[in-house]
């Protein structure tokens, strides 16, 4: 069984995806009804500053993959000589 390795990024980009509704969410939800303190101003800006981070590095370390690169399990399990 030959599949591309482009299909684990699926998944991912799904998770991203949700992941950046359920914070785009969180943040208008701090904004509103956070009554726009300090805390509230603090808060906001760290959750946002660690998200960037988390995703640079996530980049960082998946950009120099190969996607296109195929992956074979089970090849040489059943050897018919």
């Amino acid at each position: 069984m030959t599949f591309p390795l482009y299909y684990f990024i699926f998944p991912y980009a799904l998770f991203l995806a949700i992941w950046l509704i359920f914070s785009l969410v969180s943040i208008y939800h701090m904004v509103s009804f956070g009554f726009f303190n300090f805390t509230t101003f603090a808060t906001t800006f760290v959750y946002i500053g660690i998200s960037v981070l988390l995703l640079k590095f996530s980049y960082d370390f998946l950009a120099p993959i190969d996607w296109g690169y195929n992956v074979s399990l089970f090849g040489n399990i059943i050897s018919w000589q």
